[in-house]
């Protein structure tokens, strides 16, 4: 499943989220779907996988930090449902590529 959908940079069938290997993330990039918080944590908003409304991706180093993405060497991404309540959580490598769960 292709999430969050985009057209800056498609994903091949079993991708989760294309999203982690984007490299023009920004808020000011038109058609970028997620959009970087003051605190350098990532949200997109809109329908994720497990049926949630909001998702926000965590990018960290392999110290558990948050960094800018482009530094990052893990992500964890959080799908919540319209009370705010965490009905997810996906776990990954940092990757050029995207993040598969193949």
């Amino acid at each position: 499943m292709r999430f969050p959908r985009c057209d800056l940079m498609p994903a091949e069938d079993g991708f989760y989220c294309q999203c982690v290997g984007c490299e023009v993330i920004s808020n000011s990039t038109p058609g970028c779907v997620i959009r970087e918080k003051p605190d350098g944590i990532y949200e997109y908003v809109g329908a994720t996988p497990n049926g949630g409304v909001r998702a926000v991706l965590v990018f960290t180093n392999d110290e558990g930090e948050i960094v800018p993405k482009p530094d990052a060497k893990h992500v964890e991404i959080r799908e919540f449902d319209a009370n705010g309540n965490v009905i997810a959580v996906q776990f990954g490598v940092a990757d050029p590529q995207g993040f598969s769960l193949k």
